[in-house]
């Protein structure tokens, strides 16, 4: 294997101004307009040397997917790098920095995507091109991805190309976002905690729609659409009962061999039900680790009345509901319809996913983490992880791809909260460091 020195140092420079470039390209989605940012890109595969074999699909007006190849030596499968290219809305008037100026203050690159999920795609670039300015010989083919539209359904983006294009990409692994680095600091002090993703939970996201009896404000009655629709949440607003799988026992396993006596225990014993029992309480008092082992249902939307002096005859609320993946979907449906409880409340679905195998977590790609974490974060501790919420790895696993969400990047707990909230961002010591990362997983995967 060819070695070089890297000057780490232009690196950081190099990472910190093309983030900050990327953050530039306004993708809020809806609407997405997502071609401009997959051109710079194609544009940087070219001009860093990475790769020439290049194509953009045209999804719908405006958006685009990119595939950037780079070949091999031997016949294998690729290695897919994928990250998407749209991000959520965001209000610039309570941002500290403009959501899409890119700019660099404290230590920091702050603006929309800089954690959901840019950094990734500028990670994926930067180790890219070290590795083909290193000489190295790639026996493993890598495909370069960026798509559109995650935040929304996919339907232009992962979902389209898994429909259309899946022959062409035929992944050995897809290295997607979902996990990551975390300062879980009540249990392990500075000790980071690395999650690596290998299933997640099913997506369900319905609508509750009341119907009754319009009137005048002045003259309640009993057949109100709003209130109807109020006592239907009130029923179904409810936790649901704890519990743990495969990855969450292996999650708390390796969480737990960092412990002490009692507790280190009880968390490697979480899949016995009297030990669940008893831990259970102090477990959903965090909120991340409370979404990771129970059904969960949030309220998102509400939508009732049209003026203050009138009784609506309709009332409709959207609700996200994210499912354990053993957990029977049509089962849950009928749980909701016989707490509601009222033929005035009908469940609408929006959207939904369907549970997805595991992928393995005993396998090359999960073996390279490891590895590249005991160089570059020595102390880390490295386990399964199960995201409450979706990503693009779900358009994979039902075909039997193993999808891997990592973050190669360490967040306090507190910084999560700032995706898909306000003032996002990410420092410059973890663009660096998830480049470092990156350029060792990927050695190990595809470099003779």
């Amino acid at each position: 294997m060819t070695t070089m020195t890297i000057d780490w140092e232009a690196i950081r420079e190099d990472a910190v101004a093309t983030m900050s470039r990327y953050v530039q390209f306004d993708t809020t989605n809806p609407p997405g307009n997502e071609r401009a940012a997959a051109e710079w890109l194609r544009d940087q595969l070219i001009e860093r040397g990475v790769t020439e074999d290049i194509t953009l699909y045209e999804s719908a007006p405006g958006r685009a997917v990119l595939i950037g190849r780079i070949r091999g030596t031997d016949p294998l499968k690729p290695l897919v790098l994928n990250h998407h290219m749209d991000v959520v809305p965001a209000d610039p008037s309570s941002w500290s920095h403009p959501p899409f100026g890119g700019e660099v203050a404290d230590g920091y690159v702050w603006g929309r995507g800089t954690l959901d999920t840019k950094n990734l795609g500028v990670m994926f670039l930067l180790a890219l091109e070290q590795l083909i300015q290193a000489g190295v010989t790639l026996q493993r083919p890598i495909i370069f991805l960026a798509v559109p539209d995650e935040e929304m359904l996919g339907s232009f983006g992962m979902k389209w190309l898994v429909e259309h294009h899946l022959d062409e990409l035929d992944p050995e692994w897809v290295w997607d976002e979902g996990g990551g680095g975390f300062i879980l600091r009540d249990l392990l002090g500075e000790r980071p905690a690395f999650g690596v993703a290998v299933v997640e939970k099913q997506i369900q996201h319905l609508r509750l729609v009341a119907t009754g009896e319009p009137g005048h404000g002045s003259t309640p009655h009993d057949n109100n659409a709003a209130v109807t629709l109020m006592h239907a949440l009130d029923r179904i607003l409810v936790p649901h009962p704890v519990r743990v799988n495969e990855v969450t026992a292996a999650m708390f396993r390796e969480i737990g061999k960092a412990l002490q006596f009692p507790l280190s225990f009880l968390m490697r014993h979480l899949d016995n039900p009297l030990i669940l029992k008893l831990a259970a309480r102090q477990l959903a008092a965090n909120k991340k680790i409370n979404a990771m082992l129970r059904d969960t249902i949030s309220l998102t939307m509400l939508d009732a009345g049209y003026k203050v002096n009138v009784i609506p005859e309709r009332a409709e609320a959207a609700i996200d509901c994210r499912l354990l993946p053993d957990t029977d979907a049509a089962r849950f449906h009928r749980w909701l319809e016989t707490t509601i409880g009222d033929e005035r409340v009908r469940v609408e679905t929006i959207e939904t996913s369907t549970p997805t195998a595991l992928s393995p977590i005993d396998s090359p790609f999960f073996e390279a983490v490891r590895h590249a974490l005991a160089r570059h974060v020595p102390d880390a501790i490295t386990f399964p992880l199960q995201v409450p919420g979706g990503t693009d790895s779900r358009f994979f696993r039902p075909h039997n791809i193993p999808a891997y969400g990592f973050g190669p990047f360490v967040l306090e707990l507190s910084e999560m909260d700032r995706v898909h909230g306000i003032d996002e961002r990410i420092s410059i010591e973890n663009l660096v460091l998830g480049v470092k990362i990156t350029y060792d997983i990927i050695r190990e995967l595809c470099v003779a």
